[in-house]
């Protein structure tokens, strides 16, 4: 009983461990896709929208992960960003953005 125990807190500890390393990437990403188009990312903050299991390119299971994120075309209009993670990998990236909005 006690081992296991032992192994839940050692999952529960992986699972949050390899989710802070997940969203600080996620935070990385989400910066430097603003920056390359020139826009604000706002309080630099990203949130968890959505988490499932998801096979990555070699078939092994790995924890897929959604980060919504806030910025900026202009400095007074707030746009949606989400940054699809599989384990500490980019997995897709998108900016609701018109090529219009951005400054020149």
């Amino acid at each position: 009983m006690e081992f296991l125990f032992i192994i839940v807190i050692a999952a529960a500890l992986w699972f949050w461990w390899s989710g802070a390393q997940s969203r600080e990437n996620a935070i990385v990403l989400a910066r430097g896709a603003c920056k390359r188009c020139s826009v604000q990312l706002l309080d630099e903050t990203v949130t968890l929208s959505k988490l499932r299991l998801q096979r990555d390119k070699n078939g092994h299971m790995n924890v897929a992960r959604w980060y919504r994120f806030e910025f900026s075309t202009s400095g007074e209009n707030r746009r949606d960003g989400v940054v699809g993670m599989l384990g500490s990998q980019l997995l897709s990236m998108h900016l609701d953005i018109d090529m219009e909005e951005l400054p020149n």
